[in-house]
């Protein structure tokens, strides 16, 4: 795992997300309206100006994880976050904790979590009323939690 170059220099960041998952696109109205510290550029990684400017976007595989540009180089889940939240001023702390060698470990297999489950997460909680997510809950009682979840 490599750490994240957070250099202070940086003036543009590209991220390629996919905009048909409602998570996805939740973070990145989050991520847009943060005042920040250096030039963000977002793409929907399926767009033709996302392949435009990055030819080899696809060999990332952009449909499993948010894809970020920074500094001619390539970051994938947890360092791709880490590179977001360097774009955001009042974050600039938290990605230099992050991007620890103790802590950078653990987001990479929160984001890879996640982005293993985001389409499901975004069918239940995006882009609905809490009474749709309620009632859909309560028709899947069969979810079940993996270990660690007993009462």
């Amino acid at each position: 795992m490599k750490k994240v170059n957070l250099n202070k220099a940086v003036k543009t960041i590209e991220v390629f997300y996919d905009g048909r998952c409602g998570m996805c696109c939740t973070f990145m109205k989050w991520l847009e309206k943060q005042e920040r510290a250096c030039e963000l550029i977002s793409y929907d990684y399926k767009s033709s100006e996302a392949t435009a400017v990055f030819r080899d976007l696809l060999e990332y595989h952009p449909e499993k994880e948010m894809v970020v540009r920074m500094d001619g180089e390539v970051y994938q889940g947890g360092e791709g976050w880490v590179c977001c939240l360097w774009a955001c001023a009042k974050y600039r702390d938290v990605a230099e904790k992050i991007n620890s060698r103790l802590l950078l470990p653990m987001a990479k297999n929160i984001c890879q979590l996640v982005s293993k489950n985001r389409l499901g997460v975004s069918r239940l909680f995006f882009r609905k009323k809490n009474e749709e997510i309620a009632a859909e809950i309560e028709k899947n009682q069969e979810i079940k939690c993996e270990g660690g979840c007993e009462e």
